[in-house]
């Protein structure tokens, strides 16, 4: 009995300890913004920063966030949800920001504090659209990115004493961006795909999600 017993102590803790793994490993894409300064250090070194120049950036810029704001809006005013509605704000915000005309460097501000301010008051009928799926990843590296990006543009490497900062800092904190916008895209078609139109309350929402991840995990 006790050799039976220890067996499946060890059967269930190898089980649990592959299920965590699974959870770990399905955070993947925090990595991008780390890979996107590496890119930019390759370029840097083989003498081809100008292929992740400011320039380049900021003329893709506007046109990669006109995609999700066009896409989360048409979604509410379909789907009339308020995530969409809320995801096509935050997409607004930072497509003003891009466009840098008189008035966006405070008015971002004060727009993500609002944002901040919703998501944390309305958080029951915001985040039950996203609980247990992978939008819940991918929003979160999305938002951990666009938070390396700001430090990157505060020179918080260089206190680290991250190499060529100095030369490369301007092209990490563009081409960090530009990888946060292109995950703005990705969290647009999930949420396409994992939030069903035909769910009009948050249970239905969050049964569905949780089949939706149980396929993934199997």
């Amino acid at each position: 009995m006790n050799g039976n017993s220890s067996d499946e102590d060890i059967a269930g803790t190898s089980l649990s300890g592959k299920y965590a793994m699974k959870r770990y490993i399905a955070w993947w894409p925090l990595l991008l913004g780390p890979l996107a300064m590496v890119g930019v250090y390759i370029a840097g070194l083989a003498g081809r920063l100008e292929y992740v120049s400011k320039p380049i950036h900021e003329r893709m810029a506007p046109w990669l966030l006109l995609i999700p704001l066009v896409g989360f809006a048409l979604r509410a005013a379909v789907a009339r949800k308020e995530f969409y509605l809320f995801m096509a704000v935050f997409s607004a915000v930072l497509f003003c920001r891009e466009w840098h005309f008189t008035g966006t460097g405070p008015g971002v501000y004060v727009g993500l504090g609002l944002l901040a301010f919703w998501a944390v008051r309305r958080k029951d009928h915001l985040w039950v659209w996203v609980a247990g799926s992978p939008l819940r990843i991918w929003l979160g590296s999305v938002l951990a990115t666009y938070a390396l990006s700001q430090l990157i543009a505060r020179r918080f490497f260089r206190h680290l004493g991250l190499p060529y900062e100095d030369e490369f800092h301007i092209a990490l904190e563009e081409t960090v961006e530009t990888a946060g916008h292109l995950m703005m895209i990705v969290v647009l078609l999930l949420a396409w795909r994992l939030i069903p139109r035909s769910a009009k309350t948050v249970g239905q929402c969050a049964i569905a999600a949780g089949k939706e991840v149980e396929g993934i995990a199997d």
